[in-house]
């Protein structure tokens, strides 16, 4: 089984609120559909989850007032962008079940600390596809968090022990400073303790770059080698999960 997480820069306009790439969620849809075997699809934000969370401040935990209103508007948003990965895999030809992480993921203090890893397996033993994605989810003691679709994949190496997780980006992989400088090439492969800067200002309330990079290496420390690589680029994203060597980083134990 493979996992695979469609970032929010890949799926959406993240420069734009609520502007989906169609075009790209259709290619990459068929990409994922072409090549046999079992999967797990997560999805970030984008511009679909961002910019109301930050708006509303969901990521500090809830405080009242408005925040009411931005949770909800916040689901409804992640549940359109999913509409448009689900009808897109459904349209390619794989049988697919969206379940939405605000419904069964628990968080404490800004944590995942539950998480039923087992419905999705369940879904892979008859064939189906599970999709997630991430989403307003409630916290034990912050009463809301964000689950990025970063927190689902690590939860989902962990408990299902996946043959290797993909990271679908718009960029090539992981630069030795972010944002990378014009003409710079990706690192083939990083490792816990290698240099990489982090500099850029993002408007991604999971922690952008820097916290992925951390998740990735949690992965691969769980025996999921990792890899990020530009899902921009028309079948990348396919010979990667043909096994074939691509431009972009590997991110290992």
């Amino acid at each position: 089984m493979i996992l695979i997480k469609l970032g929010g820069s890949a799926v959406t306009d993240k420069s734009r609120p609520l502007t989906a790439r169609p075009e790209a969620i259709e290619r990459l849809a068929r990409e994922i559909a072409s090549v046999p075997g079992k999967k797990i699809i997560i999805h970030g934000g984008g511009s679909f989850g961002h910019f109301r969370a930050k708006e509303y401040g969901l990521h500090m935990g809830f405080s009242g007032g408005a925040q009411r209103e931005g949770i909800c508007q916040v689901q409804a948003d992640m549940r359109q962008l999913n509409g448009f990965v689900e009808g897109a895999l459904r349209r390619a030809g794989m049988p697919v079940a969206s379940i939405p992480a605000g419904a069964i993921a628990m968080f404490d203090g800004g944590k995942l600390t539950s998480f039923p890893s087992e419905v999705f397996a369940h879904y892979l033993e008859i064939g189906i596809t599970p999709i997630s994605f991430g989403d307003v989810v409630v916290d034990r003691s912050r009463c809301i968090s964000i689950c990025s679709g970063d927190d689902i994949m690590l939860r989902l190496a962990k408990d299902l022990k996946p043959e290797k997780g993909i990271f679908v980006a718009s960029v090539d992989g992981i630069f030795p400073g972010f944002p990378p400088v014009e003409g710079q090439r990706p690192l083939p492969e990083v490792r816990r303790g290698d240099a990489v800067s982090f500099a850029g200002k993002d408007t991604d309330v999971t922690g952008s770059m820097r916290r992925k990079l951390e998740l990735m290496l949690g992965m691969a420390e769980n025996g999921c080698p990792v890899q990020i690589l530009n899902g921009l680029v028309p079948g990348r994203l396919a010979d990667a999960l043909k096994g074939m060597d691509v431009i972009g980083t590997k991110v290992i134990a």
